[in-house]
């Protein structure tokens, strides 16, 4: 990668715009796979039309925009056509399978929202990889003024960081199921401290081990700690080579190149090579067209009207939202920091899971593809209203019998124009890194027709008290659970709340 920065130098770093890159298909894919472990099932319509791919994606640009706030938004996908590598390498990645029929009918829908209603530019260069649409879109931002982040899941990119000219990866590592696996700001100490090698030698690390998930063979026999210890002597696979070049006898040898692994490099030296023309990103692609990098204009009515044809309901209500965050002449946007008034409620807001919801096809649980940084403000898009709280008598439930009997109630609820609505409160509003708080149910339109049953608030985080765990022990028996049992005694107020495991036990027959 080049490392001038003509058109840039001139701008300070708070000045600097910031330009949010996406690895479409990563994300896209990641999103596949969270709702529809091994392809099957998912999220659809109520026609069956897919909309894991959509949904995710969606909220996934949502609550990393949210954070970032950024003046920029291109998305890079792959495109169908054979790369040069594939070209080059007929093995490369072909044990890979084809993605479900599902997979790309739904990416189809989120192509057309991503391009018509929220006007963000799509790139895309046949023959080579999204990858490589990443590096040159990052490489001619930094070059123009641009501070870059990348949003991907694939750590090959970790060898477009540079922090002199302020690129850096958000990584969402972890598989889609990792809890706490939200995007992390990756920067050249983090790569080191990951791979073990700086931005510069992570394609030589891969020259080296290899990389089995895109079929890149390496040098056999030879392991990352091998591989690091090599270009820590060595600075990168060209001085790895020239050193054995200069051993002469067979029992010849200096610092990690001896013995066996001097053999074992010697046998596989064109592998090496090939290996490292096939992981490496290219910085200076030719591209159809150079896309527009700053922020257009969101159709805020098309946008809905497509959330709602796709039953999409909870991000169509969060349209204006979109706007806010993705159009150019959006309200509040603060260029000079890159902060975004765009925030949609409290960490319960998108959790709550409606009959009608979930009738629809949408669910509460979400990917691993949270917000890479917290919004410094809950501002809202929404005008602000102040309406008198009506005065609810919610029952607060803090006992196992009190447990039981809220079951009770809930199971005999049974008439479909009545749902009862179910709320969770959290600690996050990413569910893999969010910790369950309380529950809230509604059953009707009386002012005490609903209960919270507070699970881990904090200000006493101590075990119920003994006479409260005597009576939740005699609510157990007919709920069937085993108790929790208690903590020892540390001389604090003991929380009137009831344990995590019991209150799942006794709801989850009814949910």
């Amino acid at each position: 990668m080049t490392t001038g920065d003509p058109g840039g130098a001139a701008l300070s770093e708070a000045a600097k715009p910031l330009l949010l890159l996406v690895d479409g298909h990563s994300l896209a894919f990641r999103s596949f796979y969270a709702f529809a472990k091994g392809g099957e099932g998912g999220l659809s319509t109520k026609a069956g039309i897919p909309t894991s791919v959509t949904y995710g994606f969606l909220k996934a640009l949502l609550e990393n925009g949210k954070g970032l706030g950024p003046q920029g938004v291109v998305i890079a996908f792959d495109t169908a056509e054979p790369t040069f590598r594939h070209q080059a390498d007929a093995s490369y990645k072909a044990h890979r399978d084809e993605a479900p029929e599902q997979f790309f009918a739904d990416l189809d829908n989120l192509q057309q929202i991503l391009r018509q209603d929220l006007d963000i530019p799509l790139c895309m260069a046949p023959g080579y990889e999204a990858d490589d649409v990443l590096g040159t879109l990052a490489n001619r931002a930094a070059n123009a003024g641009w501070r870059v982040r990348i949003l991907s899941g694939d750590r090959d990119l970790f060898q477009l960081v540079d922090d002199e000219r302020d690129i850096a990866v958000l990584y969402m590592g972890g598989g889609p199921y990792a809890k706490g696996s939200g995007p992390i700001q990756i920067n050249r100490e983090a790569v080191i401290a990951r791979l073990g090698v700086p931005p510069e030698e992570v394609v030589d690390l891969k020259a080296l081990t290899g990389d089995s998930s895109d079929n890149i063979p390496g040098v056999k026999g030879v392991g990352p700690k091998t591989a690091i210890t090599l270009l820590k002597e060595n600075g990168h696979l060209d001085g790895v080579y020239a050193t054995l070049d200069k051993l002469t006898g067979p029992k010849d040898g200096q610092g990690a190149i001896k013995g066996s692994l001097k053999a074992k490099l010697l046998a596989d030296r064109e592998n090496a090579y090939r290996s490292r023309m096939l992981a490496e990103i290219l910085v200076d692609i030719p591209l159809p067209a150079e896309p527009r990098l700053g922020l257009g204009m969101v159709n805020v009515e098309a946008l809905a009207a497509s959330l709602e044809r796709l039953e999409l309901h909870s991000l169509g209500r969060q349209a204006q939202n979109f706007a806010q965050l993705l159009s150019a002449d959006a309200a509040g946007r603060d260029a000079g920091n890159g902060a975004s008034s765009s925030q949609s409620g409290g960490a319960s807001g998108d959790s709550t899971a409606t009959a009608a919801q979930q009738q629809s096809g949408e669910r509460a649980a979400e990917p691993a593809i949270g917000p890479a940084v917290e919004p410094a403000s809950a501002a809202t898009a929404w005008p602000e209203r102040k309406p008198e709280p009506p005065a609810l008598t919610p029952q607060l439930i803090t006992t196992a019998p009190a447990l039981a009997a809220l079951v009770q109630r809930l199971e005999a609820a049974t008439d479909p124009t009545a749902p009862i609505a179910l709320d969770t409160e959290t600690t996050a509003l990413n569910p893999f890194e969010a910790e369950l708080v309380g529950i809230g149910l509604c059953w009707g339109d009386g002012l005490g027709d609903l209960a919270y049953i507070p699970i881990a608030h904090q200000s006493s985080p101590q075990q119920p008290s003994a006479q409260q765990l005597d009576a939740n022990r005699a609510g157990a028996a007919q709920l069937a659970i085993e108790p929790t049992q208690a903590s020892e005694p540390s001389g604090e107020p003991p929380a009137a709340q009831l344990p995590l495991d019991l209150v799942l036990g006794a709801l989850a027959p009814w949910l």
